[in-house]
């Protein structure tokens, strides 16, 4: 398994956009190494959002739709089950952060699970809105400090965080669902083969497959990358942990 090597379906001459430290392009080039080893870059849609992970196209080489803010799992359903109803079955899957599938998208994500819908969503969750200015977003924690929430996230005010990876695997259709995070090498190999059978279970039509990854932000965080990566081993998985919620092959 290279995870370092460039993958096939990475484009050529690609540039890295993102801010220096963001763990999106660790996981575009996961999503690429998956696609390449599953053989499935001709047979492969991607759904991108809006927010950082709109980003998508520019880097992999599938076809790709980008769809409406918090639409994509709508967008993705479409997709689906038009190629299925002429019998040209793709593998179709979403890429959005925490505040496109969990706040605004919520309604799309939580009823593509209850329904079943064979597509695979991936969700970067970083705790924040990271495009417009690190707002307090649906995944910010107990006492974290954004740009709307000066004094840190409070119970009263703004209520709690969204266990999104939980809340999926409570859905009757949801065939998959794990929390994963890219803060070291161990990490990050358990998140492409968590990848990797997310789209293997659509392939198998198994029904919905999840994947949130904690993602650091170090922008926004006003930490350096290396601190925003401790910040996630040290504080965030204890809010949000990393493991398997709902796997039906597996128990």
């Amino acid at each position: 398994m290279q995870v370092y090597a460039k993958p096939k379906s990475i484009k050529e001459n690609s540039s890295f956009t993102f801010c220096s430290g963001c763990d999106h392009g660790l996981a575009l080039k996961l999503v690429a190494s998956v696609i390449d080893e599953l053989d499935i870059q001709q047979d492969t849609i991607a759904v991108a959002s809006s927010g950082c992970s709109v980003f998508l196209y520019n880097f992999l080489e599938v076809d790709c739709i980008e769809s409406p803010h918090g639409r994509a799992c709508a967008v993705a359903t479409g997709v689906k089950r038009a190629h299925k109803a002429r019998n040209n079955d793709k593998i179709v899957f979403t890429y959005q952060g925490d505040g496109d599938f969990a706040s605004i998208g919520l309604g799309e994500s939580i009823h593509s699970a209850l329904r079943g819908e064979n597509i695979t969503a991936i969700c970067i969750n970083n705790t924040n809105y990271g495009m417009t200015g690190g707002q307090l977003g649906p995944t910010t924690a107990m006492g974290q400090i954004t740009t709307t929430s000066p004094t840190g996230r409070n119970r009263e005010y703004h209520g709690f965080p969204i266990k999104t990876a939980e809340h999926i695997a409570l859905c009757e259709g949801t065939a998959f669902s794990a929390r994963v995070a890219l803060y070291d090498i161990k990490n990050i190999y358990n998140a492409k083969n968590m990848i990797k059978k997310a789209f293997e279970y659509q392939k198998k039509g198994l029904g919905f497959s999840f994947v949130e990854i904690l993602s650091s932000c170090p922008t926004n965080w006003k930490l350096s990358p290396s601190d925003s990566h401790k910040k996630i081993k040290e504080e965030l998985t204890k809010v949000y942990p990393l493991k398997v919620f709902k796997d039906v092959l597996n128990g």
